[in-house]
């Protein structure tokens, strides 16, 4: 049983801390400024639950490093399936902006996913490992719903890491493209097909996917996507899945037919949005080149 460490009082005062800020952001005539408000009152919440914070740091499961989780799917071509917080969010039924609406179809089969062990698929969370790593983001994430999420995992499972194709904001240009080769050997001299959201965010890189045989797309809706799940599963079908590696960045419905797919015989990556970590941090180590010699 998870033991909470729940003070009402903080939560009113928190309100009433986050409500002052937007306030106070409002009357601002300077963005940055406004900016910078809202984060001060930020981490005065946030050093506010620092024990809360801890204690959640303290308790999540066990996760692999981005490196073994890669190694996994590369050397055993394993499928894989993401939990991020916005999947968290859509679980415990918080509206937010998202290009999914909450659905609870699409929160049942989430929690059928989260709770798989079949030796076919990494479910993958979060790598929470320490306070000064984690972020704002999630400090605020685990003040919030850290109490729902740790209800829906298991303490004592290892799980692998959502970071895996993520990270790649190491500390110099060599560091990352060893990391971006490690990646692609995942679609080496193979055929790969895309299912995305058209007219999505998702740009094609061409230098990432210059060893792949062959691409195909696969396209769902923008918003939505589970409305259509039926659908993008039997489009999917008719590759066969001896040859073809299935690349989904579809958001939560992505994590859905990861797993789905895993028990009909593919390898199917849940993979997000990549490619555009991969252009931003080229931009950074390589400025204004078009390619970085991958």
């Amino acid at each position: 049983m998870i033991k909470t460490n729940k003070k009402p009082w903080k939560r009113i005062v928190r309100l009433i801390i986050r409500r002052s800020g937007q306030f106070l952001a409002a009357c601002c005539p300077v963005k940055t400024w406004r900016g910078a408000i809202r984060d001060a009152f930020d981490r005065r919440v946030v050093r506010m639950f620092r024990p809360e914070i801890d204690t959640f740091i303290e308790r999540y499961p066990s996760v692999m490093s981005e490196e073994d989780t890669l190694q996994a799917l590369v050397e055993k071509r394993l499928s894989i399936a993401r939990f991020g917080d916005g999947e968290f969010k859509l679980m415990v039924g918080e509206v937010h902006k998202s290009f999914q609406d909450v659905n609870p179809e699409l929160n049942a089969r989430m929690a059928q996913v989260l709770a798989s062990n079949d030796p076919r698929l990494i479910v993958a969370i979060h790598p929470v490992r320490e306070f000064e790593t984690l972020g704002q983001v999630w400090h605020k994430f685990i003040i919030r719903i850290g109490d729902q999420v740790l209800k829906l995992l298991d303490l004592n499972r290892r799980y692998g890491s959502m970071g895996v194709f993520r990270r790649l904001d190491v500390e110099d240009s060599e560091s990352f493209l060893e990391r971006v080769r490690a990646v692609k050997q995942l679609w080496a001299e193979r055929d790969i097909v895309l299912v995305v959201g058209k007219e999505s965010r998702f740009v094609f890189e061409e230098e990432l996917f210059n060893n792949c045989r062959s691409v195909s797309y696969v396209y769902g809706p923008r918003r939505n996507a589970f409305a259509e799940i039926d659908s993008l599963m039997n489009t999917v079908r008719t590759y066969d899945q001896k040859n073809h590696l299935i690349l989904l960045v579809l958001g939560p419905t992505a994590t859905v037919m990861a797993h789905e797919l895993a028990l009909e015989g593919y390898q199917a990556i849940d993979f997000g949005q990549m490619p555009g970590q991969f252009r931003k941090m080229r931009r950074r180590f390589f400025k204004d080149e078009e390619s970085c010699g991958l």
